[in-house]
């Protein structure tokens, strides 16, 4: 196995590590965030429901919060709501 294969290997099994302790981690949001999120078209329709806020908030090991947004295959966390609301553009093209 060449070096960088290994070094992708590796950054990927800590972000499958990082991405298993932030949902374990994860904390409501305000109400206040939330209608800042939601307002500002961060939502995913499930079926047949309502719309639901595609932002969530976690505590990372070093106990600092942070705000993040998924899909099956892309995941960005940003320090700060309003980041974590800028990234869900993109991620929402991922789904």
């Amino acid at each position: 196995m060449k070096l960088k294969d290994l070094l992708l290997e590796v950054s990927l099994n800590e972000g499958k590590s990082d991405y298993k302790f932030l949902m374990k981690n994860k904390m409501k949001l305000t109400p206040e965030e939330r209608k800042e999120a939601m307002d500002r078209g961060c939502v995913w329709h499930f079926n047949g429901g309502g719309p639901s806020c595609a932002i969530w908030k976690s505590k990372k090991k070093d106990g600092k919060v942070v705000y993040g947004c998924n899909t099956h295959r892309c995941m960005q966390v940003k320090k700060t709501l309003k980041g974590a609301i800028n990234a869900f553009k993109f991620v929402k093209t991922t789904a």
